[in-house]
């Protein structure tokens, strides 16, 4: 998914002409990106359980789903 979405920048950014370079990361950077954000999604999640924090909850929720979107497009299960 990332790779897609450099190549459609990339035709944007000549059809504006603009140089731009977009970052393209490895599979160690999108594995320790997972990982921190699952433990910061947990967190979240958990204070938002303990101190009753609706958006503190959601926010966990989000960093625990994105977490899981890294995973895949590392070449993790689900493909």
């Amino acid at each position: 998914m990332i790779k897609e979405v450099n190549r459609a920048c990339e035709k944007m950014n000549e059809a504006l002409g603009v140089s731009v370079k977009l970052p393209n990361p490895g599979k160690r950077s999108l594995n320790a990106a997972g990982i921190c954000n699952f433990v910061v999604g947990t967190g979240l999640t958990a204070a938002g359980i303990v101190f009753s924090s609706k958006w503190c909850t959601v926010l966990g929720g989000i960093g625990i789903l994105s977490s899981f979107i890294l995973h895949r497009e590392n070449g993790g299960e689900g493909k």
